[in-house]
């Protein structure tokens, strides 16, 4: 504890004992009950209990539910303790809001603290030390840092044996507290405003043990939404039960283990001045369970050991049935990690206690995980760590209902064409099974401080993923926590040859990940000494790509080979492979499935998703090669530089691959199917081609960084869009009849280079209103938003082109990718010397061909001609 937290705790015993004085001498002035003989005088603390209906909870803290209010009845020897306070949703009255079990909000780190006669919530700030040396520094930053006062409470009375002083804290917890309320953030097209109704809620009830305790309140807000920029919901009346659970931290801190950014492990971050070496620097420590062998000696000696204290989950009950052996198995696919660096049983699970009145798993003193009956597509894995050492105290597990929903249609989507178990409406109980463990593998990994390894699965090369051998012994990736799904390379008749298509049960990575944060270092006497050989463990891996960590990008994508749902080493190859299995699917699906599936609601869903999200996911993960850098955490000898462009001859074939794929996209189409499905909304290859072409030539302004960045041969924009040119405009050049595929990208490109030429003004200049946007660009915005509602993310951010990127945030390494500063450059001239050769090309064109593709190029000539106002 600080010097300041033990002068703030001296006087606030000093003024607890005071006030104990004048609550005792008050009432011994009290004239006495003289109406029987013998009677006890009254007290306040008596008094405000007379009569009235009460409710008491004996344990870390007494609590007192009269008629509605809590009272606290606070013992002085906690003043100035350190605690967490938790608060969980128990029960909704709109699941798609709030679930059942969530909590929205990290826990925050409080004191109980006394001025004179009134008890003080405080907020406890850990962000700013100092070293223990530099007394005289801590004094300065204490008076800059101090803890914010969250409550204020009337001590009221003092407790008869005059240890607890008693007040009010009823206003505190019915509240509409932001840093505790039940709603996690939105983001994208949403937009959610609450507003608490304090008139509409009430105080549920109290729980208290030795070691916590728990208060419940129904909690009404008014919620108002809109989507796309229209109003869903307008102060929308909604009632959550919050269950409030307050618990002491550790006396003593355990020891910290200083994080390393090569590594994918959540921090704790704190700033550390110093006034030794005049510096002041972050420090991060790795987020942890705090496991320790119950017999050390026999730990050194390389036997297996428990842990002191293992890390116990306990399962909801009302799980279907089905989902338990899934859940059991990737909870407890961990302790083989574990048993690697000597420990045994590091992971347990139990149902939910039947008939135990101790157990609430909204009580943050369990790790739970939990079921959501609700339709949401995902499954979350939070931890809640002690904010001075990153130990980790509580973790739960959320697991929605519609999980079930996405993962049959990934393994449907992803695997049919491979395997033919799944050609079916209702996937196999076996292959769900390791569905749900995959994950849960996932979730207990962040629960265990992992983050995600986005740049895993980039380590396998993509032919490797279509090898029995491969495959069997390292499954799609070398980290269950990318978010590398199942495998869609793998062709018809793979799964046959002992291809393997699914995540492995743990990784090579994430085994490395958990013996760099787990694996004790017994002869390390600080934290400090732990460094050197922390070190050296990720030197030995450095150099295998098995073991690379790829942070994940939340604000554009500029490293290609950290993204989300994709496989393998080179995307052109991958991509293609995919491509090649929707073709596939789209061709026999109605074979595999009409037996079950006599409405056609099945392949409904199918078509939407394979066109809207899967196929958009693929052609994304191409197009993020132009322009795109591989990002490397660097520390001094690592072999290898920090950054490297993305090579010129990928980037163009990138260029290449996405215009084939757009132009050939008839596959989508046929005639008799979308008839059964009522497809009524037009063409499906006409709309993604109107859509992503455009948004593809945005990304030849990201080029500009690339090109800049480059060791040599770069590719430049002008080259790129000289490619894109030669493509679209090369058959009609050498004499071939366009197709109808390639008029409209003709159309497409004529307006791009006028547009980026600047050559004509632009209508409502500055940043438009999501209804006054382009139909392309809203068309564009839906498929982000669908898809990444399909990738399980949890961040609510869009999946913009570096261009748009203008937000410099933290570069420390750790976390997400670091924001890029890059101001595009005015590359107007390059669009309008294409627009000049695009204007010669169509003058020289238009007498060669006849009808509707004369028409459409004489049309096209008119624009040109009509915005260089020749």
């Amino acid at each position: 504890m600080t010097t300041k937290r033990w002068t703030l705790l001296l006087i606030g015993l000093s003024m607890a004992n005071g006030a104990l004085w004048a609550q005792k001498a008050a009432a011994s002035r009290q004239p006495a009950d003289t109406t029987k003989k013998g009677a006890v005088a009254e007290t306040p603390y008596s008094r405000l209990f007379k009569g009235k209906t009460v409710s008491t909870r004996q344990g870390m803290i007494t609590l007192h539910k009269v008629e509605g209010k809590l009272y606290f009845e606070f013992p002085v020897k906690l003043l100035d303790r350190d605690m967490l306070l938790g608060s969980v949703a128990e029960a909704v009255s709109h699941s798609e809001e709030v679930a059942a079990g969530e909590q929205a909000h990290d826990p925050l780190a409080i004191f109980f603290s006394q001025i004179d006669s009134t008890i003080y919530i405080r907020k406890s700030l850990f962000a700013v030390r100092t070293t223990a040396a530099d007394s005289s520094l801590q004094r300065a930053l204490n008076k800059n840092n101090i803890n914010p006062m969250m409550a204020a409470f009337k001590v009221l009375a003092v407790s008869p044996d005059s240890q607890s002083l008693v007040f009010d804290a009823t206003a505190f917890f019915v509240s509409g507290n932001a840093d505790m309320d039940p709603f996690m953030p939105v983001g994208g097209l949403y937009s959610r405003r609450t507003s608490f109704k304090a008139e509409s809620s009430l105080l549920n009830d109290i729980a208290a043990f030795d070691d916590n305790i728990s208060i419940s309140s129904y909690l009404t807000f008014g919620i108002s939404k809109t989507f796309f920029g229209f109003s869903t919901a307008e102060d929308m009346p909604s009632t959550i039960l919050m269950k409030r659970s307050l618990m002491l931290l550790p006396e003593t801190p355990m020891r910290p283990r200083y994080n390393d950014p090569r590594i994918g492990v959540f921090p704790t971050e704190y700033t550390q001045f110093s006034g030794t070496d005049n510096g002041v620097k972050q420090v991060y420590f790795a987020n942890r369970w705090r496991l320790e062998p119950k017999d050390e000696a026999a730990f050194r000696r390389g036997e297996k050991v428990e842990p002191v204290k293992p890390v116990l989950f306990y399962i909801d009950n009302k799980f279907p049935a089905s989902w338990l052996p899934g859940i059991r198995q990737g909870v407890e696919e961990w302790n083989k990690a574990f048993e690697q660096i000597g420990f045994k049983n590091a992971i347990v699970t139990q149902l939910y206690p039947v008939g135990d009145p101790n157990f609430d798993p909204n009580n943050i003193k369990y790790n739970c995980i939990k079921y959501a009956p609700n339709m949401t597509q995902n499954a979350m894995g939070p931890s809640w760590v002690d904010p001075r050492s990153g130990e980790i105290l509580n973790a739960s597990v959320y697991v929605y209902h519609g999980i079930a929903d996405v993962l049959g249609e990934w393994l449907f989507i992803q695997t049919a064409a491979a395997d033919p178990r799944v050609r079916t409406r209702n996937i196999p109980q076996d292959i769900m099974t390791r569905g749900i463990r995959y994950v849960l593998a996932h979730e207990i990994g962040h629960t265990l401080g992992l983050m995600h390894n986005m740049g895993a699965s980039a380590a396998f090369p993509v032919d490797s993923l279509r090898s029995p051998s491969f495959t069997k012994q390292y499954g799609t990736t070398p980290s269950i926590m990318d978010y590398a799904r199942f495998n869609f390379v793998a062709q018809p008749g793979d799964y046959e040859r002992g291809v393997q298509l699914t995540p492995p049960e743990l990784g090579v990575y994430d085994y490395y990940a958990i013996h760099w944060l787990y694996a004790p270092v017994p002869d390390a006497a600080t934290a400090e000494a732990e460094v050197p050989v922390l070190d050296k463990w990720i030197s030995d891996k450095i150099t295998d790509p098995m073991y690379r960590y790829g942070k994940q990008q939340v604000s554009g994508n500029l490293d290609p080979s950290a993204l989300t749902e994709d496989l393998g080493d080179d995307q052109v190859k991958s991509t293609r492979y995919a491509i090649q299995n929707l073709q596939y699917l789209m061709k026999h699906m109605s074979g595999w499935v009409a037996k079950d599936d006599p409405d056609y609601s099945y392949r409904t869903q199918v078509n939407f998703s394979i066109i809207n999200i899967h196929f958009y996911w693929h052609w994304m993960h191409v197009l993020h090669n132009i322009g795109g850098i591989y990002l490397y955490e660097k520390y001094e000898h690592d072999p290898f530089p920090a950054y490297k462009v993305v090579p010129r001859k990928t980037q163009q074939e990138s260029v290449r691959f996405l215009l084939e794929s757009l132009e050939n996209l008839d596959w989508m189409n046929d005639p008799g199917f979308e008839q059964n499905i009522t497809a009524l909304n037009g063409d499906a290859s006409d709309y993604l081609r109107a859509v992503l072409f455009p948004y593809m030539m945005r990304f030849v302004a990201n080029i500009g960084l690339s090109e800049a960045k480059a060791d040599a041969d770069p590719y430049t924009q002008a080259a790129c869009v000289a490619d894109v040119f030669d493509y679209v405009w090369g058959e009609a050049r050498a004499g071939k009849k366009p197709t109808a595929e390639k008029l409209s990208m003709q159309s497409t490109l004529v307006q791009v280079l006028i547009n980026g030429s600047r050559v004509k003004a632009q209508p409502g200049a500055g940043p438009r209103a999501l209804s006054e946007q382009a139909p392309e660009e809203l068309a564009l915005q839906q498929l982000e938003m669908q898809a990444r509602q399909r990738s399980l993310q949890h961040e609510p951010v869009r999946n913009l082109p570096l261009l748009y990127n203008q937000d410099h945030g933290s570069v420390s390494g750790f976390e997400f990718m670091p924001r890029v500063k890059y101001q595009a450059g005015d590359i107007s001239h390059v669009y309008y010397q294409w627009l000049l050769q695009t204007k010669g090309t169509l003058e020289t064109l238009i007498p060669r061909f006849s009808g509707d593709t004369k028409l459409q190029y004489q049309y096209l000539l008119l624009q040109i001609n009509k915005a260089l106002k020749v």
